[in-house]
Parts: C-alpha cells; sequence; structure tokens
C-alpha cells in the first residue's frame, strides 16, 4: 500500500460523522457473517402464523399489553446484521461520549467513534452467526418493530426427540414474550440509564491504540491489531465499572427472565418440552466467546434464570398481581443483590409503602 492509499484509508477512517462510526460497524458486521444464505420460502408463511399465535397467548398471561408486530421477517445472519446494527445505537453511544476523557483527550476524541464503531459491528455482528433471533441475546432494540427471526441459525438448533414445529414456537414465543417487555414504556430510559452509568467508568488506555491508527479500514488488520493488545476489553482501564456493570446486568437478568416466564406459561399445554428446549439453548447460549469489551455483550445465562426464579417468588409471594407491580415502575426493580434475594427485594418495597 501506497502512502496516498494509507492516507486515504485513515481520512475515510477517521472522517464519519457521529459519536458511531457506522461504517465501519457495518464492514465489520458484514465480515463476520459472510456470504448470504438462503432462507427457505416456506419460512414467512409458517413463522407469521407461529408468531400470532404467540402473542394471542403471551398476551393472557402478561403483565402488560402486548402489541402485534407489524410484520414477521425471516431472515439470514447477513440480513439480520443489516436491519439490527443500528437498533443498539442507545447501547453503545453513551460509550462514545466517555472514552474520550483523559490527558489524550484529543486523540480519543477521534478515536472514540472508530472504537465504538468497532465494538457494536462486532456485537451484531457475533449476535447474527448464533442467535435466532433478540432474545437471545437479551438486548432489548431501541425500537422493537417487525419481528426478524435468523431462519438458518434456527434450523441448525435441533433438541434430540422434540419436533420442528415445537422448536419453531419454543424460538417464537420467547421473541414474542421479550419483545413485549422491550416495549414496556419505561424500560427503554431506565435501560439507557443504567447504560449511561456504566458508559461514564470506562477509560481507555492511549498508549495502546498506536496500532489502531495504521490498521486502515481493514477489518483483519483491525482484528489484528486488537489482538496484540488483548483485545477490546485489553483497552480498558479500571476497576469502576463493576458495580454499575452488575447492576446494568441485573435489570437485563430480570427482563430476560420475566420474558422466559411469560413464554412458558403462554404455551406450556402445547411446548410439553419447554423446559428441555431451554436447557439446550442454554448450553449453547453458555458457549459464545461474545464477551462484553467496551459496552456489552450477551446476557449472561445465570443473569436469566436468575431473573426466571425472582419473577416467580415475587408473584408467589405476593399474589397475582405483584408482576403488574413489579413492572408498573423502574424503581420497583431489583438491585443486583435484590436479584438474588427476593425478600430483601420486598424488605424495600414493603418500607417504602407500595401496595403490593
Amino acid at each position: 500500500m501506497n502512502g496516498d492509499d494509507l492516507f486515504s484509508k485513515l481520512f475515510e477512517l477517521f472522517n464519519q460523522p457521529g459519536p458511531v462510526n457506522w461504517k465501519l460497524a457495518a464492514e465489520i458486521a458484514k465480515h463476520l457473517t459472510g456470504e448470504r444464505q438462503p432462507v427457505e420460502p416456506w419460512a414467512a408463511e409458517e413463522f407469521r402464523e407461529l408468531a400470532r399465535l404467540a402473542e394471542y397467548r403471551v398476551g393472557q398471561v402478561a403483565p402488560f399489553p402486548v402489541r402485534p408486530a407489524p410484520d414477521v421477517l425471516p431472515l439470514d445472519p447477513r440480513g439480520w446484521a443489516e436491519k439490527n446494527l443500528e437498533s443498539y445505537a442507545a447501547l453503545v453511544e453513551p460509550f462514545g461520549a466517555t472514552v474520550g476523557d483523559g490527558d489524550a483527550e484529543a486523540l480519543m476524541g477521534q478515536l472514540a467513534p472508530v472504537i465504538i464503531g468497532m465494538q457494536v459491528g462486532g456485537l451484531v455482528g457475533s449476535f447474527a452467526t448464533w442467535v435466532m433471533a433478540s432474545f437471545d441475546a437479551g438486548l432489548p432494540p431501541e425500537r422493537p418493530g417487525s419481528i426478524h427471526l435468523i431462519i438458518p441459525n434456527i434450523v441448525s438448533f435441533e433438541v434430540n426427540g422434540v419436533d420442528r414445529r415445537e422448536v419453531n414456537l419454543w424460538v417464537t414465543t420467547n421473541e414474542v414474550a421479550f419483545r413485549s417487555l422491550s416495549e414496556v414504556p419505561w424500560v427503554a430510559d431506565h435501560l439507557s440509564r443504567l447504560v449511561d452509568d456504566y458508559a461514564a467508568t470506562i477509560r481507555i488506555d492511549p498508549s495502546k491504540l498506536s496500532g489502531l491508527m495504521i490498521s486502515g479500514t481493514d477489518p483483519s488488520a483491525l482484528e489484528q491489531a486488537l489482538a496484540e493488545v488483548g483485545g477490546i476489553e485489553g483497552l480498558i482501564g479500571g476497576e469502576e465499572a463493576d458495580g454499575p456493570r452488575e447492576e446494568l446486568e441485573a435489570f437485563l437478568g430480570a427482563v430476560t427472565g420475566c420474558a422466559r416466564l411469560l413464554a412458558r406459561r403462554a404455551v406450556r399445554e402445547i411446548v410439553p418440552a419447554f423446559d428441555r428446549i431451554t436447557e439446550a439453548r442454554d448450553e449453547i447460549r453458555e458457549e459464545p466467546a461474545a464477551a462484553p469489551g467496551i459496552g456489552l455483550g450477551p446476557v449472561p445465562v445465570e443473569a436469566t434464570r436468575l431473573g426466571d426464579l425472582f419473577n416467580q417468588e415475587v408473584e408467589n409471594r405476593y399474589g397475582s398481581d405483584a408482576l403488574h407491580t413489579l413492572w408498573s415502575d423502574p424503581s420497583r426493580m431489583p438491585t443486583a443483590s435484590e436479584l438474588r434475594d427476593p425478600t430483601e427485594w420486598a424488605a424495600r418495597v414493603l418500607l417504602d409503602g407500595w401496595d403490593l
């Protein structure tokens, strides 16, 4: 590569508007998802039918309204990444505003959009290679919109002795429940506040960024530069992020756990293998190496399990209206310690005089 080509690539890399370099994010996501894969023509009709059934049944058990999705779109990994890349903007942009602090503020001000673009591109691109729908990752999109299902990933997920249609309904119902929770009016704002709190603690070590300066826009070169500093997480310094990250994870666990609870109740009569399918999927969800670097990664399986148990305990101890109370206000969400101990949550709620 001659000097002019290098200069052009660097200019293109840095000269992108906004706090996130979305062009770079799209290139990385495309690099990770690979070539397009065919989607069987039957998928749209079958999954649309399953989604309408799931919406009706989840609506019967949910402590909040369940609105039908505008459409159900069967996609391949590349298509899912393209449609969902900017849906996670609210979850990554706060990190672009904080990594520029410190002694090298001018340099970081230039690099922050690049680093965050790499993060969101890698996040969504890696999700697309293994999730079946957004519930699998557990991060509520900014605007849920249509239901997006990754058909090749669904087809590749099999559970011995379980009928394919039963698996497909399990997937669709989990996505409907998760999407419905994501649309609870205050969920997006509360999640945004928790992300802001977490992002405010993130710091980047500018001494480790020199490799990014000369890697250009080629995703492979960027990956190599990151590997040399121990990945994106190798750029982060400080332990201040632990507490905010735990609180964020607790909230996401409460959301994904409630979604799982509602999905189970909605279809357990017609999906008798619900728990078997769930256990099989949890084993797979524990495998991906899509751990959070700067920002977010998939919600840990343990957080979802704790959230499921927490929601059950709240209802079992305080009556059938308890879930309505819990999901009526963000201040009634459990803290990280309360998610593991519902009695601690109950003591705080009762002492504050809320009527359960």
